[in-house]
């Protein structure tokens, strides 16, 4: 009877394994780490340039809010694949900036794969 049991824990162990590495293809495009794409915000992400440090990210946002708007923060906004994954980060536009000017949340995300290595996202489609 145990090893009866213990088969049924294995072929239980794979489905679940094997359901989410599906999932996983599903979403993100790929069963890759980094993956080939990313929503966030009801937009999608396309990947782009890897291994930023998270000061290459704060230098380069400093650099992308609107004219006479302070640097939007570079904060946390999810992680990928949800609740287990990694830290998703984004300088996200002010939500009266993005009603009044029709603006996505953010130009791009930033998904941590390294101690201190991100890779960008760029948005799809455009504002």
């Amino acid at each position: 009877m145990t090893h009866r049991l213990a088969g049924v824990l294995v072929a239980a162990i794979i489905i679940v394994a094997t359901a989410g590495a599906l999932g996983y293809r599903t979403v993100y495009g790929s069963s890759s780490h980094p993956p080939e794409h990313l929503s966030y915000c009801g937009r999608d992400y396309l990947r782009g340039t890897p291994g930023l440090s998270r000061t290459e990210i704060m230098r380069n946002e400093s650099k992308t809010s609107l004219p006479g708007d302070a640097p939007y923060p570079v904060v946390t906004v999810g992680k990928v694949p949800p609740i287990v994954g990694q830290p998703l980060l984004a300088a996200v536009t002010p939500e009266a900036t993005r009603r009044k000017l029709s603006l996505p949340c953010a130009m791009g995300v930033y998904l941590k794969t390294g101690a201190d290595a991100y890779t960008a996202y760029g948005l799809s489609g455009g504002p």
